[in-house]
């Protein structure tokens, strides 16, 4: 797996990130979006998940391919190693993705749903 498939992947990544960010976030489902139990609270609560969340997938997608692309000509690794790097790191930033949209949402809403007065 060269340079040109981790780039794609990390173009697959962004598109993900948008369909989120402006599809997802009109229509509240159950197939497509940040389906949390609180995400899916009311209307209001999965619009702000899903823009926030497409956002962060967006960023997500442009650091792993930027990265990705770093860590293959800065280094001696071998190809297999690289890949490896690229996809816990991919990991790690989706698990921190979850963490901060979950916080953020908490910060925007009360437990019920209802946006918060600031």
């Amino acid at each position: 797996m060269g340079l040109l498939s981790i780039c794609l992947m990390g173009i697959f990544i962004i598109i993900i990130g948008l369909v989120l960010k402006l599809y997802s976030s009109k229509y509240k489902n159950k197939s497509i979006g940040y389906r949390t139990s609180f995400a899916m609270k009311n209307k209001e609560t999965w619009y702000e998940a899903n823009r926030f969340f497409g956002f962060m997938i967006v960023l997500t997608g442009i650091f792993f391919t930027l990265f990705s692309i770093f860590i293959s000509y800065l280094t001696i690794l071998e190809q297999s190693l690289q890949l490896r790097i690229s996809i816990v790191i991919l990991f790690i930033l989706f698990i921190n993705i979850i963490f901060y949209t979950e916080v953020h949402l908490r910060k925007l809403f009360d437990e019920d749903g209802n946006r918060k007065i600031l």
